[in-house]
């Protein structure tokens, strides 16, 4: 191989065995290279050879049992930012599996985008070239100003299908989530197989029900548009309570159509007659939707607690009363509206007075839309729902659209397959990460129940993070393949067999003297990439 001789490879304490096994295929030695810490825990590193002008390969691995991980990093950055203060003529940073590739988006208020942080720091710590493989999200390679090559497992991992598992045309390749469909359905068409899909869904029912029976029951509104509200108050929609459509239109037809708002009608957009029809429609609804609620709560014959009299005068006039007839009333009253009762405006033309009621108020000065004050359960006994009044049905409270983050406990996961079937064939699960397990543990168990004869896995990088290899030891798997490009071998010695490690330093390799020889390397991505290893 021309120019091998001027390759030089450095690797810090992540993976020392991919490292050997990568330069044995090259036919080099890895340059020493010594990383240990100070007694302050920091990271010095000693390069035991010269680099001057010459072609740098570092391979360091984001993920390893034997350093943590935030080490491995700066290990990799200290490397990095070594190579280029000693003049080498170009540095390529090999990173098996990505540090922080699953913080690849902003996915909620304030989330961090830590790939690309760690893209930047990789950049500035002096790499002129990256390659990795199995990106978590391919879009990372974006983050990057410089040339990202994102290897890939897959031929690898249809030699091995095509070599291990019996009668595999007859198998069925499984996403475990909608996130690796392309990955599925790139590996079934590489096997001239089928492909299914598995779909994750996380319910919160029990806790969601319980807690939106107490804010209807309070008439409080069941979403809350802003999170980072610290002050208790629940923040408008577009009406008081959300209901199913068909309970609306029942409540509909049970007031006989009537368009017009009684004086009897505590409404919730009851500012009086003015002309408006876009105002008189929006009140119509605001009290069709109250009374199919209370409907709802008398078919359900909750029970409520009477109002004590001292607590009374806490909840507003029209509150208690409501609450007191064991009925949902509008927080606010028509008469309540005057101007000189907003104390400050909170956002978005939501208006808070002294009492801390809430209210919208369209442009000519009538209320859209109110609430009150969210209180503490331990507050007012008297709106607390008892353990007894809590045992109605799922169809009953279905009707209720609760928002996302309504509880945070007593997680139900469940998993169904969307598309394809597996019954009575060979379903092999395919991901590009796998911590915990429990996502494999969960599909392996839907496609065991939906029929599958036999259930494989096939994953880029076992991290198998705390007891995930105790729990791959029970799980109905016939095996669980990783590659090497995280170190497994203690893990795969106590799975009892069920734990196989596939070997990828062939690809790494090939593509570090492709890269040195300035060859292609898109030839590692094709169908037959397998044969060259």
């Amino acid at each position: 191989m021309p120019g091998v001789n001027a390759i030089k490879l450095l690797t810090g304490n992540s993976h020392p065995e991919l490292a050997q096994m990568v330069a044995d295929r090259l036919g080099i030695a890895v340059t020493p290279c010594v990383c240990k810490k100070f007694a302050d825990q920091s990271i010095d590193v000693r390069i035991g050879a010269s680099v001057r002008d010459e072609d740098v390969f570092v391979l360091q691995t984001g993920n390893s049992p034997y350093v943590d991980p935030n080490d491995s990093l700066m290990e990799l950055l200290i490397i990095l930012s070594a190579c280029k203060t000693a003049s080498a003529r170009r540095i390529t940073a090999v990173i098996p599996s990505f540090p922080y590739s699953r913080h690849d988006k902003k996915d909620k208020s304030r989330a961090p985008i830590t790939a690309k942080l760690v893209a930047n720091m990789i950049t500035v710590a002096g790499a002129d070239h990256v390659i990795t493989m199995d990106l978590h999200a391919s879009q990372i390679q974006g983050f990057f100003d410089i040339p990202v090559d994102n290897l890939t497992s897959e031929p690898s991992v249809a030699r091995w299908i095509r070599t291990r598992v019996h009668n595999y045309s007859d198998a069925i390749i499984v996403s475990p989530d909608a996130g690796g469909a392309k990955r599925a359905t790139s590996l079934a068409d590489l096997l001239g197989i089928d492909f299914a899909l598995i779909n994750r869904n996380r319910k919160r029912e029990q806790n969601k029900r319980i807690r939106a029976a107490q804010r209807e029951q309070a008439g409080l509104s069941t979403q809350s548009s802003f999170s980072d509200l610290q002050s208790g108050l629940t923040t408008p929609n577009p009406s008081n309570l959300l209901v199913e459509k068909a309970a609306l239109q029942k409540s509909r037809s049970a007031s006989g159509g009537s368009s017009s708002g009684s004086s009897g009608d505590s409404g919730i957009g009851g500012g009086g007659g003015n002309g408006n029809g876009g105002g008189d429609q929006r009140r119509i609804a605001s009290q069709d939707q109250l009374r199919s609620v209370n409907d709802q709560l008398d078919d359900l014959s909750l029970h409520q607690q009477k109002t004590s009299a001292d607590e009374t005068p806490k909840l507003g006039h029209a509150h208690a009363h409501g609450l007191a007839n064991g009925r949902l009333e509008p927080a606010f009253s028509s008469r309540d509206s005057s101007p000189s009762a907003v104390k400050q405006t909170l956002a978005n033309g939501v208006l808070v007075d002294e009492r801390g009621h809430w209210m919208t108020i369209d442009e000519n000065g009538h209320r859209v839309v109110s609430g009150g004050l969210k209180q503490p359960e331990s507050s007012h006994p008297q709106i607390s729902l008892q353990s007894q009044d809590l045992s109605m049905s799922t169809s009953s409270l279905g009707s209720v659209n609760m928002g996302e983050g309504a509880a945070d406990d007593g997680e139900e996961t469940k998993m169904e397959i969307l598309v394809g079937d597996v019954r009575g064939k060979t379903a092999i699960l395919i991901d590009d990460m796998v911590d915990t397990g429990r996502t494999l543990a969960l599909a392996a168990k839907t496609l065991k129940d939906a029929g599958a004869k036999e259930v494989y896995a096939h994953i880029s990088h076992g991290l198998l993070s705390g007891k995930a290899t105790d729990l791959l030891a029970m799980l109905d798997l016939e095996r669980l393949v990783v590659t090497n490009t995280i170190p497994s071998l203690e893990k795969a010695r106590a799975s009892k067999g069920k734990l196989e490690i596939m070997d990828v330093s062939a690809v790494i390799a090939e593509s570090i003297r492709r890269t040195h020889n300035g060859e292609s390397i898109s030839l590692l991505f094709q169908e037959d990439a397998a044969l060259l290893f």
